[in-house]
C-alpha cells in the first residue's frame, strides 16, 4: 500500500497557506508529530512516527509521521479528518513529555525556545528541538540550515529561506556567514535514527 508523510507544519495555524495542508480555521497552534501520530492511530490507520525527521521550513519542530494510505482513501480526506481531531485536542505544554528521546532529559525546558533574531516560532516544541537544546540555535548551525533549505525544490523561485523559517513573506534580516575551518568541513555529523513503530 502507498504511504503519505505528515509533518506538523501541515497543520500549523501560525504558518502561511503555502506550508499548510488545511485552511487556517482547521489548523492548530503548536502541532507536534507525536500528537499527529496518536490521532492517526486513533482513526484506525497504520503509521510510524519518525521523531528525527524534519521539514526544511520547520527546523525547530522535528518529527513526522509516515502513514499507510488504504486503497480508495484520498490523502486530502485523511488530512482533513486528522485536522478535525487535532482541533479537539489542542497542544498543551506537557505534551512533549509523552515522547521520550534517548539522551534528552525528560523534563520541560526552563527557558522559552531560543530563535535567531527576526524569526518567530512555536512556543511548545519536542524536547529534542534544536531551539531548546544547548541554549538555542547557534549561528553556525543556523547557517547550515539556511544552506540546506536553499537546496530544497519547494523553496525555488527566489523565495528567501529566512522568510520561510519565520513564516513571513517579507525580507529577512541578514545573517553573518561563519567561516568553517578545513577540519570542520571534513567532519560529517552522524545523527542516530530510530523510529517509534505505532503499528
Amino acid at each position: 500500500m502507498p504511504s503519505i508523510i505528515l509533518y506538523p507544519i501541515y497543520f500549523d495555524k501560525s504558518r502561511p497557506r503555502r506550508f499548510r495542508c488545511v485552511p487556517k480555521d482547521k489548523a492548530i497552534l503548536n502541532p507536534l508529530a507525536k500528537n499527529i501520530a496518536d490521532v492517526v492511530r486513533d482513526l484506525g490507520y497504520k503509521c510510524k512516527l519518525e521523531p528525527l525527521k524534519t521539514h526544511p521550513a520547520d527546523w525547530v519542530n522535528p518529527g513526522r509521521v509516515e502513514m499507510v494510505l488504504p486503497e480508495k482513501i484520498q490523502k486530502k480526506y485523511v488530512i482533513n479528518e486528522i485536522a478535525k481531531v487535532l482541533l479537539l485536542r489542542p497542544t498543551v505544554k506537557t505534551d512533549p513529555l509523552s515522547l521520550p528521546i534517548q539522551n534528552v532529559p525528560a523534563r520541560l525546558p526552563e527557558n522559552p525556545p531560543a530563535y535567531p533574531k527576526g524569526v518567530l516560532g512555536n512556543t511548545i516544541l519536542p524536547l529534542h528541538s534544536p531551539a531548546l537544546s544547548g541554549g538555542g540555535i547557534s549561528e553556525n548551525m543556523f547557517q547550515e540550515m539556511m544552506q540546506e533549505m536553499q537546496k530544497q525544490p519547494g523553496l525555488a523561485g527566489g523565495m528567501n529561506p529566512m522568510a520561510a523559517l519565520a513564516g513571513m513573506g517579507g525580507p529577512a534580516p541578514p545573517m553573518p556567514t561563519p567561516q568553517a575551518s578545513s577540519s570542520q568541513r571534513k567532519q560529517k555529523s552522524i545523527e542516530p535514527e530510530y523510529d517509534l513503530d505505532l503499528e
